[in-house]
């Protein structure tokens, strides 16, 4: 059974600060057996006042700031790609946002499809559950997916992403948002119904992801659940590169 739990140590974490630059943190998913097969690659940035890495607002930046945020983890992903390569993993899941009208950010994308490939990495890109998906946002995923990319529904179940999102787009996976598994643990017609949700999707040929397995508790009813695929601090915190080469 895979399990790595131990944080990333702040002497190790100020080695690498670098002021107002993200840097990719990966964090493993794990399959039903809880081996690891993957990564989600996360922004993380240097907070001087807390002397520690922390997650992104994404949604509290403007366009220019998180185009200039998503170039410089695309760009970083790809120098990490062989290294991920080596760590018995198969697949590297990456935030996508395609509303970004860039033809750098857009050819990064395909770059990276296309280095992933050479080393044997398959690519999901996970579309943000707030971003709108309209012809132009439609046009890109599918050329991502023609490209090989696997296409995955980010946190199904909040009030953006309900099932006119997922009518609107066919998803290879779907990631279940935190949420869901709260509820399953607490009432048993919630673990009912959500359990009849997965089975539905997976008769569908969709894979999906329990998001947020954070203690023993909540492996049990991810387990319970059926999903394909796990993650969450109760299987590993996101960590850089270096914890996982």
């Amino acid at each position: 059974m895979f399990a790595f739990k131990e944080e990333f140590p702040v002497g190790d974490v100020a080695s690498l600060a670098t002021a107002d630059i993200a840097i990719p943190f990966y964090q493993p998913i794990v399959d039903r057996n809880h081996q690891l097969i993957g990564f989600e690659a996360l922004a993380r940035r240097w907070e001087p006042r807390q002397q520690r890495y922390q997650g992104i607002d994404f949604l509290s930046l403007s366009d220019e700031e998180s185009l200039h945020l998503d170039i410089v983890m695309l760009r970083a992903i790809l120098r990490d790609l062989p290294t991920l390569a080596q760590s018995s993993t198969s697949l590297l899941s990456i935030n996508l946002n395609p509303t970004l009208n860039s033809p750098t950010y857009q050819n990064l994308l395909l770059l990276v499809l296309i280095q992933a490939r050479k080393v044997g990495l398959d690519i999901w890109f996970e579309v943000l559950e707030h971003a709108p998906l309209q012809h132009k946002e439609l046009a890109l995923i599918e050329v991502l997916r023609s490209h090989g990319a696997h296409i995955v529904c980010d946190d199904f179940g909040t009030q953006e992403c309900n099932f006119q999102r997922v009518l609107a787009l066919p998803y290879e996976i779907i990631k279940l948002d935190r949420s869901l598994l709260l509820q399953a643990t607490k009432s048993s017609h919630a673990l009912r119904m959500l359990t009849g949700l997965v089975e539905y999707l997976q008769r569908l040929g969709t894979k999906v992801v329990c998001e947020g397995v954070e203690t023993q508790q909540h492996i049990e009813v991810a387990n319970l659940l059926g999903c394909d695929y796990q993650q969450g601090y109760a299987h590993a915190m996101p960590s850089p590169l270096s914890r996982w080469a």
